[in-house]
């Protein structure tokens, strides 16, 4: 795990923004909600300055979106997957 985090912190100058949002109670955000329990904070201590969003709310699916330089964005679903899935996920779009 921690040479996963310390290469995301290189390879991350063109991504501007990560948000994460999930369901605080729902069985599909279970992995989500673990992974920022287990993850986020020393995903945000390798990448003091990229805004990495957490944001809930009831009754939608969980997703990762990812917002680059050039405008572009990226979005995966993240429903019923394990946190170290999750964390794969962030670890693809951070390159």
């Amino acid at each position: 795990m921690r040479s996963t985090l310390a290469r995301l912190s290189s390879l991350t100058p063109n991504l501007k923004e990560v948000r994460i949002i999930l369901d605080p109670n729902s069985v599909a955000s279970k992995g989500a909600r673990e992974y920022v329990k287990k993850f986020y904070p020393n995903l945000k201590k390798k990448n003091p300055d990229l805004p990495i969003l957490v944001r809930q709310c009831s009754g939608i699916e969980p997703r990762l979106y990812a917002r680059y330089g050039n405008g572009k964005e990226v979005s995966l679903p993240l429903a019923n997957k394990a946190a170290p899935d999750i964390h794969k996920n962030v670890e693809a779009v951070g390159k």
